[in-house]
């Protein structure tokens, strides 16, 4: 008797693999989600979603159209876990010189930004002791997601559905034919591969411009500072409740290990002490690999080995923000041999 044919093998449950199977789960299709479970850089992440980003202020690529969309998405997501997953904070960006603070007031002439700056004229973090001599300004639409927790409620729900397979993915195991793939016990019409940096070293996907970028954060406590208010410095403090701040993070191309460095924690204690000047005691030091594409785009699509292998991948930084939408968009494509959009797909690179 042959194995049932479910729709979708999900490869990978970092925040993208996870995404995409709830958005799966969400269209009614069949799926199966292998991964080996432990470590993952979506859980060392602080999920930081920011409209607002680099030293131009700049909005974010497609944040119009992203926003809109990772919004409901995350508050279905927390509805259907029962889970606090999505926190909204306001973002006070600090102005560290003259040249920011032109590049800001330029910035508020553009009504396209006007829905995610809040300031008319500078302010400042009063009760704190912050470096801020030029002040800074408020960010709207700026949320943390909740990685470990979203992941962690996300990996029951699957295995109480009886479609979560813990163990590693051996391609050698993997078998394409006509009208399906098998994986050992598993049959589908389609199988995406969600695998972070590793994505380069996947046969499918030998080419593809993918590369570990290394960054590493601190776990830190105080009193001393605001417990709902995310602040972006020399580096981005986070509040993770309790008095715990993330603070991060730092960026390597050359270490492709997840170990923290002590370069790494005295570049990120240097950049904490430019920027905040109260106490604080470090509980944790974290590493992780981002997988960071050539163009800074993600990376969508199918293998030019097979219309059956497709990959999510290349989110570098942002992947609790882009990873929703461009899911959906992919199982668009799949499933309904939909367009995808020129600037992620997989085929901008042939």
């Amino acid at each position: 008797m042959d194995t049932a044919l479910i729709d979708i093998i999900i490869v990978g449950h970092g925040i993208a693999g996870c995404n995409l199977a709830h958005l799966a789960e969400t269209r009614g299709l069949s799926f199966c989600v292998i991964d080996e479970g432990g470590y993952s850089t979506s859980k060392v992440a602080v999920g930081m979603i920011n409209p607002i980003t680099g030293r131009k202020y700049v909005k974010t690529w497609q944040a119009d159209t992203l926003w809109p969309f990772l919004e409901k998405h995350y508050a279905w997501l927390e509805k259907g876990l029962s889970e606090p997953i999505i926190h909204a904070h306001p973002l006070f960006k600090v102005l560290p010189d003259i040249d920011s603070l032109n590049t800001w007031q330029m910035r508020l002439g553009n009504p396209a930004y006007h829905k995610y700056l809040q300031d008319k004229q500078p302010s400042s973090l009063q009760g704190i002791n912050l470096v801020q001599p030029y002040g800074g300004f408020y960010i709207d639409k700026a949320y943390r997601v909740d990685g470990p927790a979203l992941l962690d409620a996300s990996v029951r729900r699957w295995v109480n559905k009886g479609c979560y397979h813990k163990e590693v993915f051996d391609v050698s195991n993997l078998t394409l034919d006509k009208d399906s793939i098998r994986y050992r016990s598993l049959r589908a019409k389609h199988i995406i591969f969600c695998q972070g940096h590793a994505i380069s070293s996947n046969p499918f996907f030998r080419d593809i411009p993918v590369r570990a970028n290394k960054g590493e954060a601190l776990i830190i406590e105080s009193k001393s500072l605001p417990r709902d208010i995310i602040i972006g410095h020399q580096v981005n403090i986070v509040p993770l409740g309790n008095d715990r701040y993330w603070v991060g993070s730092t960026y390597a191309w050359e270490d492709e290990t997840i170990d923290p460095t002590a370069t790494g924690k005295e570049g990120l204690l240097d950049r904490l002490a430019r920027s905040f000047q109260g106490e604080y005691r470090v509980l944790d030091h974290l590493a992780g690999l981002r997988p960071a594409s050539k163009d800074r785009r993600p990376i969508i699509g199918w293998s030019p080995k097979s219309s059956q292998v497709a990959c999510l991948a290349g989110m570098g930084t942002k992947g609790y923000s882009l990873s929703p939408y461009f899911a959906d968009m992919l199982l668009d494509a799949v499933i309904n041999q939909k367009d995808i959009l020129p600037e992620v797909n997989l085929m901008r690179f042939a």
